[in-house]
């Protein structure tokens, strides 16, 4: 990161099927990582995938604009076949195939960041001397 960029997490929580979080842990732990935004302004960092029963968050960290990196990723050929091997374990249908379709899904399922703390700065060490 350069001076004045900020890192951003956000995450999303969906619901599958009951009896599929076998199926859905295989998908969400194996599929390959999406290329990297090119635009030289956004990125991923990384993301983390968290399940529960029958609810699942997935957690993005990232360096510049949501928007714009939401709308690459949907166009990412590694996430659109993760989200169709998807689509028959979710609980409730959603449209991932469109730039459209995934603001949609992202503006419902995106959770609220309640707050974010970070350690500080390590103090430098001090000489010996």
């Amino acid at each position: 990161m350069t001076e004045g960029d900020a890192m951003q997490r956000h995450a999303v929580m969906f619901r599958i099927k009951p009896g599929s979080q076998d199926a859905v842990r295989k998908l969400m732990s194996g599929y390959r990582a999406p290329r990297q935004l090119a635009d030289g302004k956004s990125r991923l960092i990384s993301t983390s995938v968290f399940m529960k029963d029958d609810i699942v968050v997935r957690m993005i960290e990232i360096e510049g604009d949501l928007p714009t990196l939401m709308r690459h990723l949907s166009q990412d050929p590694n996430i659109q076949k993760l989200e169709r091997e998807l689509e028959r374990h979710l609980a409730e249908k959603r449209d991932m195939s469109t730039p459209e379709g995934a603001s949609e899904y992202f503006r419902k399922a995106m959770m609220e960041t309640v707050t974010t703390r970070m350690a500080p700065p390590p103090e430098p060490a001090l000489s010996g001397h």
